[in-house]
């Protein structure tokens, strides 16, 4: 039984049945939005796809139409309320136990009440409306900065009740595609309403979009992000060195590069320290063959282009010991290739470098 099933039962049976007042409280409250003809309608449109030129074209100062934020914003909030609706769809299509669990109902009860923030907004027609629509999209986006982490954790609390795998990776790839597009489309809107209030008109940027994209100053700018981290939890960095054969720049999203990255390189120096830590016996050591071979890269970062195609590769090469054997398990959500530490203060390192990186 999916959690929208049980969400249909009578709120009789739904007291009945449940035991945790809690959990009542939000079922009964979930259950009142459940029924909304606003969030069926929206979750059976299809998503309308937007296109990365097309984008840039719509607010080139080239362009014969002027930008206009009250279209933007009418526009943008019909794009959030299909997705939100898919989202809340994606929750309540889970089985009941994984719903269930805390963590992913309070992300289900999120999702409810922006879906009816949204639904509630007066139609935008002024710009007095407008800056109202600003203000709420800029508190959304505050808002969801924790939203990967609480996904994260839900799913590895939850696990256990999934019958099988591919339920949690179908949901996980639907919510996580979901956010990014919603996250990308509200970056662009601010950014767009920003340039256009104070009239700053800068040719490298149209809205989020920065038009002169160098992947190797991104790269450049995540490993000095990162390497002041790693220092400040295990008091040494591996050396970096960059490898770019591509020196052209290209119009991008640089926030989406720029988090991948600092996520691969933290794996990459977590897994350089912590081998090495291993190898040597304790970090003073490592500190010292670290400064030894400051010049001998560690880890290398390879960025490459095909020009018979509009893609640029950015691949990081490392020596902090590998895996043992490849297995269908790498890539899975919710693996982890910790080094088992024999001592319990180890490991809280680990986490104290995690927490780091989160709150960066």
């Amino acid at each position: 039984m999916t959690l929208y099933e049980y969400l249909l039962k009578p709120v009789k049976s739904i007291r009945k049945n449940l035991h945790i007042r809690c959990l009542s409280e939000i079922v009964k409250q979930f259950s009142k939005f459940s029924s909304r003809d606003e969030l069926i309608e929206y979750s059976q449109r299809p998503i309308e796809y937007c296109y990365g030129n097309r984008m840039i074209e719509a607010c080139s100062p080239n362009n014969s139409t002027p930008i206009n934020l009250i279209k933007l914003a009418s526009d943008l909030r019909n794009q959030l309320l299909v997705r939100i609706a898919h989202c809340i769809h994606h929750f309540q299509s889970l089985p009941f136990l994984p719903a269930a669990n805390p963590t992913l109902l309070s992300l289900h009860e999120r999702y409810l009440k922006l879906f009816e923030k949204l639904t509630f907004f007066s139609i935008i027609k002024t710009n007095e409306d407008e800056e109202k629509f600003f203000n709420l999209i800029n508190m959304f986006i505050l808002q969801s900065n924790d939203i990967i982490g609480h996904l994260s954790i839900g799913c590895r609390e939850a696990e256990k009740h999934f019958k099988s795998y591919k339920i949690m990776e179908e949901f996980l790839d639907n919510v996580l595609q979901n956010r990014l597009s919603m996250r990308l489309l509200a970056d662009h809107y601010l950014e767009l309403h920003k340039q256009q209030k104070k009239k700053d008109f800068n040719n490298n940027w149209r809205g989020a979009i920065c038009m002169n994209f160098s992947p190797a100053k991104a790269v450049q700018q995540c490993i000095d992000d990162v390497s002041s981290i790693c220092f400040e939890t295990y008091s040494v960095v591996p050396y970096v060195q960059i490898e770019n054969c591509m020196h052209k720049p290209l119009p991008y999203f640089p926030s989406v590069v720029e988090y991948i990255l600092r996520e691969l390189l933290k794996n990459s120096m977590r897994a350089i320290v912590e081998y090495n830590k291993v190898l040597l016996g304790n970090m003073q050591h490592v500190k010292n063959f670290f400064n030894e071979n400051r010049q001998d890269a560690l880890c290398k970062i390879f960025i490459t282009s095909d020009p018979n195609d509009e893609h640029f590769t950015i691949a990081i090469q490392d020596q902090g010991g590998g895996i043992d054997e490849i297995n269908e398990t790498l890539f899975r959500y919710m693996f982890t290739g910790d080094i088992k530490e024999k001592e319990e203060e180890e490991t809280n390192v680990i986490a104290d470098f995690q927490e780091r990186m989160i709150q960066s």
